[in-house]
């Protein structure tokens, strides 16, 4: 999958580099107290993109994966959006300016609340940040 000078540019201004790996012990942790099962898919992609807050200026959007989900009540089970993915979810972050929830599936697709941005966290990143969208729900 190739980006988009743009979206390079704008994840690299975030903080983002080729091979990019933190230590994300304490949002696995956190993931897990809330009921979360942290599949390997979701790992890598937190090693990568963890702790980013993306602005992206042309869009007036800022997508943050920085959040540590605290209170399960707040963003409930997800259960509508994964019966829509029919794969299980992870929330990795917040995207649009705080107004849709980031998640990755045990699959390593990435989704947000209105449906799918792409197969790879890359392809994501480039549709999100690109303006092409991804699938909304069927």
């Amino acid at each position: 999958m190739s980006i988009s000078r743009k979206t390079l540019v704008t994840l690299e201004n975030a903080g983002w580099f080729e091979g990019r790996s933190i230590d994300i012990r304490e949002i696995e942790e956190n993931l897990k107290k809330l009921g979360y099962f942290v599949f390997e898919e979701v790992k890598l992609f937190l090693m990568e993109f963890g702790n980013l807050i993306i602005e992206d200026k042309e869009n007036e959007e800022i997508h943050d994966t920085s959040l540590i989900f605290t209170d399960y009540y707040s963003y409930g089970s997800f259960k509508s959006e994964e019966k829509y993915a029919q794969e299980n979810l992870v929330p990795v972050g917040k995207i649009d300016s705080g107004y849709l929830i980031l998640f990755v599936s045990e699959t390593g697709k990435v989704y947000c609340s209105t449906g799918k941005l792409g197969d790879s966290p890359l392809e994501a990143w480039e549709n999100l940040i690109s303006g092409n969208g991804g699938q909304e729900w069927e």
